[in-house]
């Protein structure tokens, strides 16, 4: 690795550190809501300081896949769902075999309103990794709510929790599971 990459990951690992780090609170509860809207602003990081930071890395190293993930997150957690899957589809083109990448893009295409583009991106994620979580849920999550395919998120979500019964949301999909075969039953009276 040459030292202009090296400086450049380097900076990138940085900034993503400064963006998870959080102002602690005074040990007394904010009297006013205004001091918690302060509060909130000082723990929410700058998604356009980043982006900005993360553009002229990439105007020195505009083939640097960690910085065009880091812009693509940047887009993706400030809710900027075209620029996020833009940037994800550029990392992609480098390395089209990053399931956590392609299953983020899928993710900003549901936010989008493009639940079959979501499913196709989780689709092609566990082509490269069958037991990626992260794309299996988001598929169960897709199929349930978007597409109301109850049968399908059914099937999906049974297969992540034969995979890992002790998933981080087990409970929530054991419960929907529950609440989605109740629905089928009742549909086939």
């Amino acid at each position: 690795m040459n030292t202009k990459r090296a400086i450049t990951a380097a900076v990138v690992v940085l900034l993503l550190a400064a963006c998870n780090r959080t102002v602690e609170r005074e040990r007394k509860p904010p009297e006013t809501q205004e001091q918690e809207k302060r509060y909130e602003e000082l723990r929410t990081p700058n998604y356009y300081g980043l982006i900005e930071e993360y553009k002229r890395l990439l105007a020195e190293d505009p083939n640097n896949l960690a910085t065009i993930i880091a812009l693509g997150n940047a887009y993706y957690d400030s809710g900027q769902w075209k620029e996020a899957v833009a940037q994800y589809d550029r990392a992609l083109r480098i390395n089209p075999r990053n399931v956590d990448v392609r299953t983020d893009m899928g993710t900003a295409y549901r936010n989008m309103g493009m639940p079959d583009r979501a499913l196709a991106e989780y689709r092609k994620a566990l082509e490269y990794e069958p037991g990626h979580q992260n794309a299996r849920y988001n598929m169960g999550v897709v199929y349930a709510f978007d597409k109301k395919d109850y049968a399908a998120a059914i099937h999906v979500w049974e297969e992540l929790l034969r995979m890992a019964p002790n998933h981080p949301n087990a409970d929530y999909i054991r419960s929907h599971i529950v609440a989605f075969k109740k629905i089928l039953h009742q549909g086939t009276r």
